[in-house]
């Protein structure tokens, strides 16, 4: 059981690379004039490898729980 627990949260975490940028963007949004797009691009372009990282993470907790 516990086990299955450290998975699911790495899990959790590898998901938090692709929610974060949609939440930061939707604050930018409302606080300066820049479209969702945009900060979209430039959040992708400056810390790209979160994404790696949240891959890896994905990956290897999904391949954990079905094992």
């Amino acid at each position: 059981m516990k086990k299955t627990l450290v998975w699911k949260v790495l899990l959790a975490f590898g998901v938090c690379p692709f929610a974060l940028p949609l939440i930061l963007g939707t604050y930018n949004m409302s606080i300066n004039l820049w479209s969702l797009a945009d900060w979209l691009i430039l959040y992708s372009y400056l810390y790209w490898h979160t994404y790696v990282i949240g891959i890896v993470l994905i990956a290897f907790s999904v391949y954990k729980l079905k094992k």
